[in-house]
Order: C-alpha cells, then sequence, then structure tokens
C-alpha cells in the first residue's frame, strides 16, 4: 500500500516538472506548402505579443500544477523561429530579402479540463515588401482532445498538444492562398 501511495506521488511530481519547448524545426507540411506556392525567399522580422494581450500569455503557460516557460521568454518569438525553420526547411530564408514576415500573437491558450481539453494559438501576421504592406491576416489554430483525470498524463498531454500549434499555425499561413499570392517572386 505504500510503495502504490509513493509511486503516485512521484507521478504528481514528476507531473510538475517544467519541459523545455524543442527547438523548431522545419514539418515535411511547412516546406510542402512554401514549395506549393512558389514563395519567394524572405526574412522574419519581429515577432511579439499583441499590444494590450497580456504580457505573462507570451512568457509562460500553465496546466493544472505544471507551467512552460516560452523558449527566450516569448512564445511569439517561438512562434516567428517555427516559421523560420520552415522557410530554412525550404530553402527560402533569406536574411537580405526585402520581403519580411513579422506577426503579434493575439491568443495562447492551454487547459487539461475533464472530459475535453483544449489549446489555441492565434495571431495577427503582416507579410511587407520594400517597406510596404502586402498581406495582413489573423488565423488561428485549435486542437481539442479527451483529457485524463490523472495530472501525470493529462499535463504532458496537454503541453504536447500545445507544442504542436506552433508548426500548425506555421503550415496554416504557409499555405494561405492570400499569403501565397502576396509572397509570389
Amino acid at each position: 500500500m505504500r510503495s502504490g501511495v509513493a509511486a503516485f506521488a512521484l507521478l504528481g511530481l514528476a507531473a510538475c516538472a517544467e519541459t523545455p519547448l524543442p527547438p523548431p524545426q522545419a514539418t515535411l507540411a511547412g516546406i510542402q506548402a512554401i514549395r506549393a506556392g512558389e514563395i519567394a525567399p524572405m526574412k522574419v522580422g519581429q515577432f511579439s505579443a499583441a499590444p494590450g494581450e497580456p504580457q505573462q500569455m507570451d512568457r509562460a503557460i500553465s496546466v493544472r500544477a505544471s507551467t512552460q516557460s516560452a523558449p527566450e521568454k516569448s512564445f511569439a518569438r517561438y512562434l516567428g523561429d517555427t516559421i523560420k525553420a520552415q522557410l530554412v526547411g525550404a530553402g527560402k530564408f533569406d536574411p537580405g530579402a526585402t520581403l519580411v514576415v513579422s506577426g503579434l500573437v493575439t491568443e495562447t491558450h492551454v487547459d487539461s479540463l475533464l472530459p475535453d481539453a483544449h489549446a489555441a494559438l492565434a495571431a495577427h501576421f503582416t507579410l511587407v515588401r520594400d517597406g510596404r504592406a502586402v498581406f495582413e491576416k489573423t488565423l488561428r489554430a485549435d486542437a481539442t482532445w479527451k483529457s485524463n483525470i490523472i495530472g501525470a498524463v493529462a499535463i504532458p498531454d496537454a503541453i504536447n498538444h500545445y507544442n504542436g500549434l506552433f508548426p500548425e499555425l506555421a503550415a496554416k499561413l504557409l499555405a494561405d492562398p492570400e499569403f501565397r499570392a502576396a509572397a509570389k517572386r
């Protein structure tokens, strides 16, 4: 009986440990979206929390008793780095380009409520060519899944679903027909 209680307590403590986000990497969906859209080489500009949004939403998320801090203290910058990884993977990143994509994160949310958990990430993207905005749009990525009552299962599951929204939102931007039209050579 004691060993069962101790094991359960250890599982609870493990669920409270902070897990860092992995470095962004190019995904097949992102690379295919870039290549299919015949997107011109571009650079990544500033990504930050939208004005008026709580700065804490850009710094950390909480799931039950666990917290995940943003890499380099900004989920917005992580989104920009994710887009950059897609561009690099497709051979379309150019630090000297006059075509610049930037964004303002308008929502970042995750929960592990029962029975259905939810995560969301939204940003207002701007594409500038030669100093003139050629594209502006807010896009959003959502995930919903069945949550678990056990924190040691529910917390990592929620964080994994949340982390998956970054490449999903990047791919959504890169596949957007209006973005592609504005980003063509």
